[in-house]
């Protein structure tokens, strides 16, 4: 059975993307491109969660969805 990497990955606003492509060429694996002049996630699997996506668009269309995990000591 495969087992699914559940790790989340940016959320992108496409109503706020400009298509300015400043996420995608900051993208240290290769994980966003432009689709049809917006952002998209084209591989979720290579996203490293570096942020940096988030951290340059100007619009601020980009979001990364975090999990709090409580682990007991």
């Amino acid at each position: 059975m495969q087992q699914q990497d559940e790790r989340p990955v940016p959320i992108i606003d496409a109503g706020r993307c400009t298509g300015c492509g400043l996420c995608v060429l900051v993208c240290p694996t290769g994980a966003l491109t432009l689709r049809d002049g917006i952002a998209a996630v084209a591989k979720p699997q290579a996203c490293s969660y570096t942020g940096h996506c988030e951290s340059i668009c100007p619009q601020q269309a980009i979001s990364r969805p975090f999990q709090i995990i409580f682990r007991r000591r």
